[in-house]
């Protein structure tokens, strides 16, 4: 192409002659699929393809050999960024442009067919096998899959401190494919922008365009390696931090013509390397390496030198041996194996918990014949369908459908979960009180505490939605992340310019009871500020440096700024002497400020991790979910270290889980009306709600309050 100008008997194209004979070239050296029955296929891509899918089926099931197996996906990334471009630019080289109707229309009938039935089967048979919580997030992320955004749901679930028990979604694995998706939307626009760039400025187009893309591969990869380091749970999941690996395969279809001269020696080393970096990245990478970042440079660059290797010759060892019917068998229903062997293998772990490997196995077994008849019976027909395939407006009214049908289940999906009432009233613990006009309350015992206890019957929340009755506070953000270790000044609640300021620090454990303390707050006209960060102690000793840190910096916050005149202290952080020195020290300073500090015991942790679902698959049994009290079961995993802090800082101490744990030999899931936990050891915000009259009188007690112990009803606030 010179100047932007397109003749029919060809046009200049540099060192490999005419654009129609490069054109011929790229053809002879791609991965094409024509009409049914009339395909030329790169063995060596339909094996690497083969190759992708088994290391992810392998990992999935827990094959132990295959630590690494996630690579699969960044292999697929490669793939797809080789191919789709040499469609793209062998159109463009064809025709001069690109239509994206036909693009979109073709994409439609190639990803959708399979995408939804999978979808499909995965929102109905999820409906029936998956608990309450499971289910309402199963709804969201058909919704997401379908139009192809589940992998930002994904990255935000992934920080969501709250999420931590929820079990894998059934469609994690959809997030690959809106991640290409979204490239996919993007790059034919900027293949679009930059053939009209040449045409304007006389450039030729090829190189304009690998230049563009070469910029965006390397931008993509710089935000790759320092997203990876900063924050790991998202970057594995944004498109962001992904794009250099389809950007990779992108640039190689761009390189076809000149891959076509490797020496056979040099092709044959090539591809040798890539297949061994493809193999070792599987073998020998593990969920403990830092992902995608730097190291997602072996797999994706092996993948490139195979396919590129391949544009030179089909006779080098590594294609010969991706090129076994076998693989290529696999290669060409990867696609449908890749859609159905997750939401398997999840909803048989949903349905039998104690599943072992080798059943998994069966169950991987069981995808593969499915990806086989998925691709006869639905894939293929409607790919090659003459009616369809006649107009892209039909492919696009196609597709249109597919989604709407799918999204439309999703959200029957998610509206058939119960909605959480989060001012429902509770009874919760005041229904332990003895005599609650005493001035000094006691707790229920014998018969009449197994009133109270209730075996069945409905809860407040309800189970299904227990882990989203969580406190408001998580909402506008202000519980700090993992990684970050500034103060956030704008977290305020109660009354802005109130009598006194009172300061809630520490993690999520303290972050719980935020509920009866700004129940507090209203009573005694106090301010609330929160300086909580997950999975941290107040302390400037911890495991995780940004910890530490960040109790230096609300210190140094109350220096300048004033100190609050009360602060509330807790944590669930494991025994530590280290971890008690450091939260010794702070306390001190923060003493020397002028601060009264009270210290809140930790919450005791259940026996099992997921109460609320216990509760919900036990809708008749009830103390089936309890767990023992004897020992430290009372007492929660944070509570040693606040404890010898507290006598070493001379600080009082406020244990209320005698009233989360009443006496017994078992810890109840229920009390009264009211559900205690929501998320491991954290309570839901409706049983702290019924706990505000005893932490009100405990503070009270303390001389903290205007009202007096005595004064504070059961019902009060």
């Amino acid at each position: 192409m010179r100047g932007g100008r397109a003749t029919r008997r060809g046009v200049t194209g540099g060192p490999g002659g005419t654009l129609a004979q490069q054109d011929a070239k790229e053809t002879a050296t791609g991965a094409q699929h024509g009409a049914k029955g009339k395909k030329v296929l790169r063995g060596d891509i339909e094996g690497l393809r083969a190759v992708a899918v088994g290391t992810v089926l392998l990992y999935h099931v827990g094959i132990p050999f295959m630590p690494g197996g996630f690579v699969g996906v960044d292999i697929f990334f490669v793939i797809s960024g080789f191919l789709i471009t040499s469609l793209l630019l062998r159109e463009a080289t064809k025709s001069g442009r690109i239509s994206i109707a036909d693009f979109y229309a073709r994409r439609a009938r190639r990803l959708l067919p399979a995408a939804s039935v999978v979808l499909i089967f995965t929102a109905v048979v999820g409906w029936f096998v998956l608990p309450g919580q499971d289910r309402s997030n199963l709804g969201t992320d058909v919704i997401a899959a379908t139009f192809y955004v589940i992998n930002w749901a994904l990255a935000y679930r992934s920080v969501d401190y709250l999420a931590e028990d929820a079990a894998p979604s059934a469609l994690q694995h959809y997030w690959s494919l809106s991640v290409e998706e979204q490239f996919y939307v993007v790059w034919p626009l900027i293949i679009i922008l930059g053939l009209v760039l040449a045409r304007r400025t006389r450039l030729r187009p090829k190189p304009l365009l690998f230049g563009i893309l070469t910029l965006i591969a390397g931008a993509s990869f710089i935000y790759s390696v320092v997203h990876t380091k900063s924050d790991p749970a998202t970057a594995y999941f944004y498109s962001t931090t992904r794009i250099w690996e389809l950007a990779i395969g992108a640039l190689l279809a761009f390189l076809v013509v000149r891959l076509t001269t490797l020496p056979r020696v040099l092709a044959e080393v090539i591809a040798g390397l890539g297949l061994a970096l493809i193999v070792w990245s599987a073998l020998f990478l593990d969920a403990t390496t830092p992902w995608p970042g730097s190291w997602a440079l072996a797999p994706t660059v092996g993948a490139a030198l195979v396919i590129a290797a391949g544009c030179a010759s089909q006779g080098t060892v590594a294609a010969r041996l991706l090129s076994l019917r076998p693989l290529v068998w696999i290669g060409g229903i990867s696609y449908a194996i890749y859609l159905w062997h997750w939401p398997l293998i999840i909803l048989t772990k949903a349905a039998y918990p104690e599943v072992r490997i080798r059943y998994l196995i069966v169950v991987g077994l069981v995808a593969i014949v499915l990806a086989w008849l998925t691709k006869h019976l639905v894939e293929d027909p409607i790919r090659f369908h003459p009616q369809l395939s006649a107009k892209a407006s039909r492919g696009l009214l196609f597709g249109l459908v597919s989604m709407l049908v799918t999204a439309m289940l999703g959200g029957l999906v998610y509206i058939s979960v119960p909605r959480l009432d989060a001012s429902a009233p509770v009874k919760g613990a005041t229904d332990l009180i003895i005599d609650p006009g005493s001035d000094d309350w006691k707790i229920k015992q014998g018969e009449a505490l197994a009133d109270v206890l209730p075996n069945s019957g409905t809860t407040v929340p309800d189970p299904a939605v227990a882990a989203e009755d969580v406190p408001a506070y998580y909402a506008d953000d202000c519980q700090v992340l993992a990684g970050d270790s500034q103060v956030d000044t704008s977290c305020v609640y109660g009354a802005k310019d109130g009598s006194k300021t009172v300061a809630m620090l520490g993690d999520s454990k303290m972050g719980q009871w935020f509920p009866a303390v700004t129940a507090i707050a209203d009573q005694e006209d106090w301010r609330v500020e929160l300086y909580l960060k997950s999975a941290c102690a107040f302390s400037y000793a911890a495991k995780e440096p940004d910890c530490a840190q960040f109790a230096k910096n609300v210190i140094k916050r109350y220096q300048e700024a004033g100190a609050p005149d009360i602060a509330l202290i807790s944590h669930g952080a494991p025994k530590s002497d280290e971890l008690q020195a450091g939260s010794e020290k702070a306390v001190e300073d923060l003493k020397a400020l002028g601060t009264q500090v009270v210290y809140v015991a930790d919450s005791p942790r259940p026996a099992m991790p997921e109460v609320y679902t216990c509760v919900e698959e036990n809708p008749d049994d009830f103390s089936a979910c309890g767990s023992p009290s004897k020992g430290r079961g009372r007492e929660g995993v944070g509570t040693p270290n606040i404890e010898k802090a507290a006598e070493a800082t001379d600080t009082p101490l406020i244990d209320l889980n005698e009233w989360i744990c009443p006496p017994g030999e078992t810890c109840p899931p229920v009390i009264s009306d009211t559900l205690v936990y929501r998320q491991g050891s954290h309570l839901t915000a409706s049983y702290v709600r019924s706990l505000t009259p005893m932490l009100y009188r405990s503070l009270a007690k303390l001389d903290l309050t205007e009202a007096n112990s005595s004064d504070i009803a059961a019902a009060t606030p």
